[in-house]
């Protein structure tokens, strides 16, 4: 992982602490790499919905 990207995911991460919104961010937190490298993932674009209780 280069320094310029470790800044930024510390940066972001510092930035989301004081209040700022998750989808504002450049990096990924997940994936701990730039969010546009990642933003096609199947995490980001289909989220789980398996926690959620079954209607009965």
């Amino acid at each position: 992982m280069d320094k310029k990207l470790v800044a930024a995911l510390q940066r972001d991460n510092e930035l989301e602490d004081a209040g700022m919104h998750g989808d504002d961010r450049t990096t990924c937190w997940t994936h701990q790499s730039w969010a546009e490298d990642c933003e096609s993932d199947p995490a980001h674009i289909r989220p789980s919905v398996a926690h959620y209780p079954r209607p009965a």
